[in-house]
């Protein structure tokens, strides 16, 4: 039932993106599944991946992404595809039990800190409207706003009371609806995080070949981006360890 469910959903995504009589991109995506099937792993990733560049932006097709890279054995790229649906569905069971059976490849894994129960309330609030749809709320309610203001200026004959409760209840939802859109934007476009790619990756105490190393990170690890020079990336991880790394070891989320 899951997965009708969810073929579904992708075929309705897919329909919207394209002519009407037409389903190129659906019929690709059911060769990736066939594929898979047959275990050719890297073959149906990288068809994943095409659907994937080509725009289509799905937790779905990520999970099956991650889940193709994860048998063709790049822990890396299938952790990068689990992440990515988690950015777009952040409570995703399929997402986050995947990810946490690809985490223990590995090596020196350290547990994200999990979040408190406010943080996950406001994620999932954050998360009910797209970018565009909280933006185009906190413009209803904006204008709104104005109207009662404007008849409380024009017409005080008016019931001054409920005009005032009109005025405060549009005020507060207007900037209940814009912070979260600021909120769901800057989630969507920061790119503060990403994962490892590369097998073992050399930490440097500086951004310059001849620092010390100072411990070493696998393919897989996640890690926070917190400043940056042309070459390298100053990065931290969920226990408080820092280091510079070069940038291209690092696949932005």
């Amino acid at each position: 039932m899951k997965s009708l469910l969810t073929a579904c959903c992708f075929f309705f995504l897919l329909y919207n993106s394209s002519k009407a009589g037409e389903y190129p991109e659906l019929i690709k995506y059911d060769q990736a599944n066939a594929i898979f099937g047959q275990k050719k792993y890297s073959e149906a990733a990288a068809m994943f991946q095409q659907l994937i560049d080509e725009g289509y932006n799905h937790p779905e097709l990520y999970i099956n992404a991650g889940n193709a890279w994860y048998k063709a054995n790049r822990t890396g790229l299938a952790i990068y595809n689990y992440e990515k649906a988690l950015i777009l569905d952040p409570f995703n069971k399929a997402a986050l039990h995947n990810r946490s059976v690809a985490n223990q490849r590995v090596e020196g894994y350290v547990n994200d800190l999990p979040l408190l129960f406010f943080q996950r309330w406001w994620l999932q609030l954050q998360h009910f409207y797209s970018p565009n749809g909280w933006a185009i709320g906190s413009i209803v309610f904006f204008w709104f706003l104005i109207a009662v203001v404007i008849s409380i200026l024009l017409k005080p004959s008016l019931k001054p009371a409920l005009l005032k409760w009109g005025a405060v209840t549009s005020g507060i939802l207007f900037l209940c609806f814009i912070s979260l859109a600021v909120s769901a934007y800057v989630s969507v476009n920061t790119h503060d995080t990403g994962i490892i790619m590369g097998n073992v990756v050399k930490v440097k105490a500086g951004p310059d070949q001849g620092s010390k190393d100072v411990f070493e990170l696998h393919e897989g690890t996640k890690v926070q981006v917190t400043d940056a020079t042309q070459e390298y990336c100053k990065i931290m991880l969920p226990d408080g360890k820092t280091g510079w790394l070069t940038c291209a070891e690092i696949k932005r989320l």
